[in-house]
C-alpha cells in the first residue's frame, strides 16, 4: 500500500508563511488564508490518488500557539472540506527535532513498521501538485527506490520512497542534491518527476499564481482552492526589478 504524507502546520498567524508577511503586501491573516487554499488542494490531490493520506503535524510544544488552540482541530477544520472522506484521514503527530528527522522518522516507519509499499512525503505549499502526478510518482517508485520533485533552488517539494536511506543531512541545500546522494549512499537509485514549486518566497508566490491563473484561463487541471484565493484577494504576479513581483489589488 502507498501513504501519502502531507507534512503540515496548523494555520495559525505567526506559524505559518512568516517570510511571506515579510517580504510580500499580505498580512499575517490573509497568509494564512493562502495556506489553507494550498493545503486544501494538496489534500484533494491526495486524497482522490491511489493510496492512503497522512497528516503529519509538530507537536504544539515545538509551535509557538495559545494554549486553547489543537494543531489537530486546526488542521482537521480544513482537510475535511478537502477531501470526500473526511473519516479516511489520518492525523499523527511528526517525532523528530529537525524537518529531515521528521521526515526521516515517518518514512522509516512507514515502511518498515508498517511494512507500507512507497511512502510520499508532500509539502503543502506545492499547490500544483495533482492526482495524476501523485499516481506517477507512485509508478516510478516501482522502479527506483527514490523518486523526486526537483524545485526552483534546489528544493524539494515533493519525494517518493519506497526504501529508506539515511536522512541525516538528507534535507540539506540543496535538498535535491542531498537527497540523491543519500539515495546512492545507500546503493539506490534516484529518479526524477516534473518540477513542483513549494510557496516560500514572494517569488515562489509570484510564479505559482501566475501559472494557477494561466492553467484556469486555458481550462486545465487547476489548485481551484488556490485560484480562488488568489482572485478573491487579487494577487498577482507582475514584472519587477528582478523577476517576477507580487502584486496585490483591492478586490477584497
Amino acid at each position: 500500500m502507498t501513504t501519502l504524507v502531507v507534512l503540515a502546520d496548523p494555520p495559525v498567524e505567526g506559524v505559518v508563511g512568516r517570510s511571506l508577511v515579510e517580504t510580500t503586501p499580505l498580512d499575517a491573516e490573509e497568509v494564512v488564508s493562502l495556506y489553507e487554499a494550498m493545503l486544501s488542494d494538496v489534500a484533494r490531490a491526495a486524497s482522490a490518488a491511489s493510496g492512503q493520506l497522512l497528516v503529519n503535524y509538530r507537536p504544539r510544544d515545538h509551535l509557538d500557539l495559545d494554549a486553547d488552540v489543537s494543531p489537530k482541530r486546526r488542521l482537521e477544520s480544513v482537510v475535511a472540506e478537502a477531501v470526500d472522506d473526511p473519516e479516511a484521514v489520518r492525523y499523527e503527530v511528526q517525532v523528530g527535532s529537525s524537518h529531515a528527522a521528521r521526515v526521516g522518522n515517518t518514512v522509516t516507519h512507514l515502511l518498515e513498521g508498517e511494512e507500507e509499499g512507497s511512502v510520499h512525503v508532500i509539502e503543502p505549499t506545492v499547490p500544483l501538485v495533482t492526482r495524476q502526478g501523485i499516481d506517477s510518482m507512485s509508478m516510478k517508485l516501482r522502479r527506483s527506490p527514490v523518486v523526486l520533485s526537483p524545485g526552483p533552488g534546489g528544493r524539494v517539494g515533493y519525494a517518493g520512497f519506497s526504501e529508506p536511506v539515511d536522512f541525516d543531512g538528507a534535507y540539506e541545500p540543496p535538498a535535491v542534491t542531498s537527497l540523491v546522494e543519500a539515495a546512492r549512499a545507500a546503493d539506490l537509485d534516484a529518479d526524477f518527476v516534473p518540477s513542483l514549486q513549494p510557496v516560500e518566497t514572494a517569488a515562489d508566490l509570484a510564479s505559482v499564481v501566475s501559472v494557477v491563473r494561466a492553467r484556469a484561463r486555458a481550462d486545465r487541471i487547476y489548485p481551484s482552492r488556490t485560484y480562488e484565493w488568489a482572485e478573491t484577494h487579487g494577487v498577482y504576479g507582475v514584472e519587477g526589478e528582478d523577476g517576477l513581483d507580487v502584486e496585490k489589488t483591492d478586490s477584497d
